[in-house]
């Protein structure tokens, strides 16, 4: 059991760097690490007080994002406090929110701004594994974060009823609603008619107004989340208008996995707004009439993901179900082009984009898509585009 509890927390800071605080009560701080901490005591509510522990040891998370724990000593009248700590880079808006559920005097912003940033970011589950620590050294116990935490229990329908009551409560005592649903169905219809200069202007309009919802234990936990929320209605909605099924699931899942793989907020966001530009751009090239009868759509999916494959006429019509003369007449009437035609474009689009996103040579590609020579290739390609396979290349690099 630890005697000098000063010195272990002193030391504990020393090491870590987590600020620390040890209570006698909620609101009686006893001392703090780091030192000049305490100096911001008369300014504010005791943090301590402002922190509701339910168990030994245990956690809270802000609104904030920040996470601060608590382990008591058994027998004993104190207790620890650490944190704040963050998991992600702090932002002047988490600043801003820390000292505003902390009721900090916005005098102090510096001075706040510099002690959250100097902080160690620490993982939650690195912070589950600190408070275990914690306990075992001043109560001398081993404790399982996961049994202790029951961070793998899987709520019942009973529990997430009771959850999204008194988050509906919450939200209408503090007039806070979600205030997307309009902009969604504005933006996605953007996506489906590939029209990019609309949705530019739409979002610059709205980017100050919305509300998203939260959805993660931490900020940058929460723009993944709603960046996988976001990818996966512009998907559809680029499917919806047009956009080749294949290609537009295989794009949603490089930008989820890129997405993944970034550290801050501000990265993250910057790629949704990609996401949903680049798709809606995507829409535009390869814009199809809204109003397909369920028999061409399906032939146009079947088309665009079988480039590569040495496809004609009869395979579309054997694909549909339906007669040649059927289906190349539908096809004529709903789209303006023969099938032919749009075979030969899908290929050539595709050529596009291997020329300027793969180091494939002209060979390779003209086999891949099954022309019948590298020549005819070339020709084709020049006389739809006005430039050589080459040449379109060197443009684009």
């Amino acid at each position: 059991m630890i005697e000098n509890l000063k010195e272990f927390c002193r030391l504990f800071y020393a090491s870590t760097f987590i600020p620390v605080s040890v209570c006698r009560a909620p609101g009686n701080v006893l001392y703090s690490y780091p030192t000049v901490f305490e100096g911001l005591r008369d300014t504010h509510s005791s943090l301590p007080s402002l922190l509701h522990f339910e168990k030994n040891p245990d956690y809270v998370i802000m609104q904030s994002f920040s996470y601060f724990g608590y382990v008591a000593r058994e027998s004993h009248d104190e207790f620890i406090v650490i944190g704040p700590v963050f998991s992600v880079p702090v932002t002047e808006s988490t600043v801003r929110m820390f000292m505003k559920e902390c009721t900090i005097s916005m005098q102090y912003k510096d001075f706040i701004t510099n002690f959250l940033t100097n902080t160690p970011l620490i993982s939650f589950n690195q912070f589950m594994q600190i408070l275990a620590y914690l306990d075992f050294c001043l109560n001398n116990r081993v404790t399982d974060p996961e049994q202790h935490f029951r961070l793998t229990d899987i709520p019942s329908s009973k529990d997430i009823s009771a959850m999204h009551s008194a988050n509906v409560y919450e939200a209408k005592e503090g007039h806070i609603y979600h205030n997307t649903y309009s902009f969604e169905q504005q933006y996605l219809e953007c996506v489906r008619e590939g029209e990019t200069w609309r949705l530019m202007k739409m979002t610059e309009e709205a980017k100050h107004n919305l509300v998203t919802g939260l959805i993660g234990d931490t900020p940058l936990r929460n723009a993944k989340n709603l960046l996988i929320a976001c990818t996966t209605l512009t998907t559809r909605a680029a499917i919806a208008g047009g956009m080749d099924i294949e290609q537009a699931y295989q794009l949603s899942d490089i930008y989820i996995q890129e997405g993944e793989k970034m550290q801050t907020v501000e990265a993250v966001l910057g790629l949704q707004r990609t996401v949903i530009y680049d798709f809606t751009e995507r829409v535009a090239q390869s814009k199809i009439p809204q109003g397909l009868s369920r028999d061409i759509f399906d032939c146009v999916q079947f088309i665009s993901q079988h480039t590569n494959e040495l496809i004609r006429v009869d395979d579309v019509a054997a694909f549909s179900g339906k007669s040649r003369s059927y289906i190349t007449q539908k096809f004529k009437k709903e789209l303006g082009f023969d099938i032919s035609s749009f075979i030969m474009r899908c290929k050539l689009e595709e050529a596009k984009s291997l020329l300027s996103y793969s180091d494939k040579t002209l060979s390779e590609i003209s086999n891949y898509l099954c022309f019948s020579s590298q020549a005819y290739f070339q020709n084709v390609f020049k006389k739809t585009y006005g430039l050589t396979p080459k040449q379109y290349r060197n443009q684009t690099i």
